[in-house]
């Protein structure tokens, strides 16, 4: 396959030998998250791209199983990261590095022996890619609509005349009524109260008897009361001396004043240079007729090219493990 029309990155690389690295029985599939603090994901891929030659060098960490054959798996994975990377990928592997960092052991039930690894096909068949052919679609394109009337409309219709407005009626301020003055009533005199005076009581007797020892000093005789008056002196309101009245005099702040308006000019004639309309003529559109049913064509068979001689296919296979017992 040429590899001048694309480009792989190396993160594609790694992520293909991942994949069928894990494929293999005995390569263990660990995530860091799920191995510790201090744990490892595995497998671990490495992948250095050389443009120039098209090839590729892999270097890879994995995790086995115990009890397994590690020296198989070792194999076994270095067989399916060549038979992927140049199947999927189309480059050359100019190495495959494989270092087992790390074993697991498993119980009974899930031991990997010698059988299972070497039936392991390292081979790996591409998903065909399906192409749908593209449908030609012909344009369509609708009927033809008939044209609306254009109605023209003159300018002539939009003027009009100019008017003028009618002069200012100017309002003359009325004279104010002189104001009547009214003069001030009289009081009438305050009415001078009497207070009346209570009738005088009548003394009662008093009997004295003699004494030896001491003669009583007789009381002194009681003067009724009698309320005072007071004399009530009217006063009356001094009105001030009228005056004479000033006149008045009126200043008018806008004077009439006459304004002389422009007499009307007559309205002058306006010619329109409008062209003539010329008479549109609508010309019957041909149909033509229903023609009948083309004559059928002659059948074309196609003829089968001769046949070509079958060309040798040679194919080399992948050694999937080394026989250590030689």
């Amino acid at each position: 396959m040429d590899n001048s029309f694309y480009h792989v990155s190396e993160r594609t690389i790694e992520r293909v030998a991942e994949v069928a690295a894990a494929a293999v029985p005995g390569c263990r599939t660990i995530d860091a998250k799920l191995a510790g603090l201090a744990g490892r994901s595995f497998p671990r891929i490495n992948a250095r791209l050389d443009q120039a030659t098209g090839s590729v060098a892999v270097d890879t960490e994995i995790a086995t199983s115990y009890p397994a054959p590690v020296a198989a798996i070792t194999d076994a994975v270095r067989a399916t990261i060549i038979a992927h990377i140049r199947t999927l990928v189309g480059l050359d592997v100019s190495r495959v590095k494989v270092t087992v960092a790390n074993v697991e052991t498993l119980p009974d039930t899930g031991r990997v022996t010698w059988d299972q690894v070497a039936e392991h096909e390292a081979f790996v068949i591409p998903t065909p890619i399906e192409v749908s052919s593209t449908r030609v679609e012909h344009p369509v394109t609708k009927p033809r609509e008939e044209l609306a009337e254009i109605q023209a409309r003159s300018l002539v219709e939009d003027m009009r005349g100019v008017v003028v407005p009618a002069p200012l009626e100017v309002a003359h301020p009325n004279t104010p009524a002189p104001v009547r003055v009214e003069g001030v009533d009289t009081p009438e005199p305050v009415r001078t109260f009497s207070p009346e005076v209570p009738e005088p009581q009548r003394l009662a007797a008093i009997h004295t008897s003699p004494t030896e020892a001491r003669v009583p000093f007789p009381p002194e005789p009681i003067q009724p009361w009698a309320p005072r008056s007071r004399e009530v002196v009217p006063s009356h309101p001094q009105l001030p001396p009228l005056q004479a009245l000033k006149p008045v005099e009126v200043v008018r702040f806008a004077p009439p004043r006459e304004v002389p308006v422009p007499r009307r000019a007559p309205l002058k004639q306006i010619t329109v240079n409008r062209q003539p309309l010329k008479p549109i003529t609508v010309e019957p559109v041909k149909r033509t007729p229903i023609a009948s049913a083309p004559a059928p064509q002659p059948v074309v068979v196609p003829t089968a090219p001769a046949p070509k001689p079958l060309k040798q296919i040679t194919i080399e296979p992948v050694v999937k493990y080394y026989d250590r017992s030689r």
